[in-house]
């Protein structure tokens, strides 16, 4: 479908190829909960639940709302139509756009695609990728099916990665690793799961073995294996090195403050976060920025400052959230929680995101993705 894009200054406005719709608040974050979850049917409750949480309206408030909208957005009726379902609700539909062939597009214009693809990718630009990727077939494009598969876990859809029957199984091995290990806070079964991708490594692509590596300190560190996780440190080290990368060195860094941070060692955390800042402002990377201004607010509970941790770790997180990277938000909270879990420094602000932990629990279903996972092991091992 053509490129729409979002107003982010609270004017509820959406945009296509110059012409813009002004939608209001509720009429707005509907649209937004339909498209985002475009060609899916949702019954009245369930739209009432997404979009009216704290209030109580009715059915024909939802109706009201679809009314307005189908109005408004008349003029895009060959992009899209918000569909009555019989017997369930509502559905937006997008229709098929007609692209350039291919073939008329010559390589140095799939070259420079994919390029961007990488920047956007090392810069942590998710909302640029989603673009690119939710549009390529607009754009006559093809990406690299590497970013086919990435991009579906950058913007949450996670039940693809344990319903989709036809994507073999090792393609698949590192994600759902990750899928488990970043919806899970009991640590001693995250270190279970590693266990298996780590017997099921070598059926995938190399540089999934070496992010392994780098990700197994945080899974010995969440599970207070100080010996096992420091001892990790080599090995990932090595992989660092070996690679040569400023996004591998920032993932490796962010893996060992977290292993000081959750050992108490904040002084060793803060040298770490310096080395890594040093790296930020040379290459401003906007996850890892977001990821090291938390990590710099825990190190501020460790002296007790907690007035100037929350601000900062709530900075961090919101830094995290205007990325688009949906894991890198799950992580996000994860790693506060499981700290403020661990050391209890402040009750009031772990509640609130116990909260927001909730939240996103019951939006990327949580439950339901471990349950599969599970079941899926024993025929990987």
């Amino acid at each position: 479908m053509g490129l729409i894009t979002w107003s982010d200054d609270n004017t509820y406005q959406i945009h296509y190829a110059g012409e813009t719709i002004v939608l209001l608040p509720k009429e707005y974050a509907l649209f937004q909960f339909l498209y985002t979850w475009k060609n899916r049917s949702f019954s009245r409750s369930d739209l009432l639940d997404r979009v009216w949480p704290l209030e109580e309206p009715t059915d024909r408030t939802v109706d009201d709302h679809i009314y307005r909208l189908r109005k408004k957005l008349q003029k895009w009726s060959h992009l899209l139509t918000i569909d009555t379902v019989r017997g369930v609700g509502y559905r937006l539909t997008l229709k098929e756009q007609q692209s350039p062939s291919p073939t008329i597009l010559n390589s140095n214009f799939s070259e420079t695609i994919n390029k961007m693809l990488s920047t956007y990718h090392g810069m942590g630009m998710g909302a640029a990728l989603q673009t690119l990727y939710t549009h390529q077939k607009v754009l006559g494009i093809q990406m690299d099916p590497f970013y086919a598969t990435f991009l579906r876990f950058v913007v949450g859809d996670f039940n693809w990665f344990v319903e989709d029957k036809a994507t073999p199984i090792s393609d698949k091995l590192f994600y759902m690793f990750h899928l488990y290990h970043m919806t899970e806070l009991d640590s001693q079964k995250t270190l279970e799961i590693l266990q298996w991708a780590l017997k099921n490594a070598k059926s995938m692509p190399e540089n999934y073995q070496d992010e392994l590596q780098i990700t197994a300190i945080s899974v010995y560190a969440q599970a207070k294996e100080w010996e096992r996780a420091k001892k990790q440190l080599i090995p990932a080290r090595e992989v660092v090195d070996r690679v040569n990368s400023p996004g591998f060195r920032l993932f490796f860094q962010a893996e060992e403050a977290l292993l000081y941070l959750l050992m108490g060692e904040s002084d060793e955390a803060e040298k770490v976060i310096q080395r890594s800042e040093e790296i930020l402002q040379e290459l401003p990377m906007q996850r890892e920025l977001g990821s090291f201004t938390i990590a710099r607010g825990l190190c501020l509970y460790h002296r007790q400052e907690i007035t100037k941790a929350r601000r900062l770790v709530d900075e961090g997180l919101e830094v995290v959230r205007n990325t688009k990277f949906v894991p890198h938000l799950i992580y996000g909270v994860q790693m506060i929680l499981l700290f403020l879990k661990n050391f209890g420094y402040d009750a009031e602000w772990e509640r609130k995101y116990q909260k927001m932990w909730a939240e996103l629990s019951e939006e990327y279903k949580f439950d339901y993705l471990q349950k599969k996972i599970r079941a899926i092991i024993p025929s990987t091992i």
